[in-house]
């Protein structure tokens, strides 16, 4: 079975099929792919200049994500979407 693409996943969103929570969660079990190549999220910085947030899970060291990073992900991602801004990497 192939991977889902972005736009798919959105467009199911979109119809009501899925919700966001169900995608995230697809995304980590590698059913639906994470995003968008040259993307990224950035906030600006009080001088202007642009940072992108990132959430690492250091000492994972190839284990499975549980649920309850799974949906610490989600909400740091939901934040994301609400305080970000997303800009083509090669954008300066």
């Amino acid at each position: 079975m192939g991977k889902l693409t972005v736009a798919d996943a959105e467009k199911l969103v979109k119809d009501g099929l899925l919700d966001t929570k169900t995608v995230s969660q697809m995304q980590e079990e590698g059913l639906i792919s994470k995003g968008r190549r040259n993307t990224k999220k950035y906030i600006k910085t009080k001088d202007g200049n642009w940072v992108s947030p990132q959430l690492y899970f250091q000492g994972v060291n190839g284990s499975e994500y549980s649920k309850k990073m799974v949906d610490f992900r989600t909400d740091f991602n939901a934040l994301l979407d609400k305080y970000a801004t997303q800009r083509n990497n090669k954008e300066k």
